[in-house]
């Protein structure tokens, strides 16, 4: 979505796409799903990002509501922002309530001990079933 964000700036700046409603409400769906930093991994807990991606939106939708002119110098620095949004976003990150990349969740490695035990307390059940003696 930051890519596309990215390249959609560039083409508005360099003339190739008009400034026109409908490409300025695709700027600013595609940068506010990049801004809520939505994952496939857990998608329902897409946690809003204070940093550049907030920025590129935030002009986006100023862009679309008419406050500043799509003028050369706004769309030089839209495309600066989202610039840093594709390629660094947290470089001016502010993480008030800690809601980063850490609280995602995280895969377990596997554990090969923990399923070899898991599974020699399983056949020993079973042996014991059959009145096998494993010892």
């Amino acid at each position: 979505m930051r890519l596309f964000a990215f390249i959609l700036a560039v083409l508005l700046l360099a003339g190739s796409v008009d400034p026109t409603r409908g490409w300025l409400i695709t700027l600013v769906v595609i940068t506010g799903l990049a801004a809520t930093r939505l994952h496939h991994g857990y998608f329902w807990r897409g946690h809003p990002a204070i940093d550049a991606r907030l920025a590129a939106f935030v002009l986006a939708i100023l862009l679309l509501a008419g406050t500043i002119d799509p003028t050369r110098d706004w769309l030089i620095g839209l495309t600066a922002v989202t610039g840093v949004a594709a390629f660094m976003p947290r470089m001016f990150a502010l993480d008030a309530f800690g809601l980063g990349y850490r609280d995602a969740p995280r895969r377990r490695r596997f554990d090969w001990d923990r399923w070899e035990r898991k599974m020699d307390r399983h056949w020993r059940r079973r042996s014991s079933d059959w009145g096998d003696d494993w010892s």
